[in-house]
């Protein structure tokens, strides 16, 4: 028929179950990630993962730029933007890799200063300005971060503007609650203006949490 919607294969239709596809990840080694989906129903929201690449995070941020990889593929609509300093596109990039591969395709975009001081209050800056258009109503947005500005403005204040424009905000930290209170640690603030916060160091830690990170986010 004249303008009838392309039938979508049976494994991409549905909504993402975020806890069984990570259970299912953790006995693969993340790779390949097989995604499951519960009962069909419109896919409204929107995924934008904002990840810090900096050397204390890479664990459970390479986890997690395993598993947006695999729903961007699948049809689950998923961008990402990775930093130390300020807010990079990698989607295209997680896209051209293979599972293995990106966190170090990612590491190795010319765009993303590795020797760079982190500076969240920067990265809320320019997603607030010249990443704009990546914020709306229809989207979730996960950060993925310690929290941590050595010397630098949290801006916490750029933070509340983002949450105000999305749907929801979550955020997954490595650093245990008892170290948020150290001074270049802005988790307390930060944590205040999100809708969930997990603490996870690794992808085991972050899959016994997926359900309440998925429920955040829906």
């Amino acid at each position: 028929m004249r303008g009838a919607p392309r039938p979508r294969p049976a494994e991409m239709r549905g909504r993402l179950d975020m806890r069984r596809t990570t259970r299912h990840s953790l006995r693969t080694d993340g790779v390949p990630f097989r995604l499951i989906t519960r009962t069909p129903r419109p896919d409204r929201v929107r995924l934008l993962v904002i990840a810090d690449v900096s050397l204390s995070v890479r664990p459970v941020t390479a986890f997690t730029l395993r598993l947006a990889q695999a729903m961007h593929r699948r049809a689950h609509r998923c961008r990402v933007m990775a930093f130390v300093d300020r807010p990079v596109d990698v989607t295209e990039i997680l896209l051209q890799t293979g599972g293995d591969d990106a966190l170090a395709a990612v590491l190795a975009e010319a765009q993303i200063d590795l020797e760079a001081s982190s500076d969240y209050g920067q990265v809320f800056d320019e997603m607030l300005s010249a990443q704009a258009e990546a914020l709306d109503s229809r989207t979730a947005v996960l950060i993925v971060g310690d929290g941590r500005s050595p010397g630098l403005p949290p801006r916490t204040d750029s933070l509340r503007a983002l949450r105000r424009r999305v749907h929801r905000l979550a955020w997954i930290t490595p650093e245990p609650t008892r170290y948020w209170r150290q001074a270049t640690c802005a988790m307390p603030d930060y944590a205040e203006v999100c809708d969930k916060v997990v603490v996870a160091r690794d992808a085991e830690q972050l899959i016994a949490r997926a359900g309440e990170l998925a429920h955040a986010l829906s």
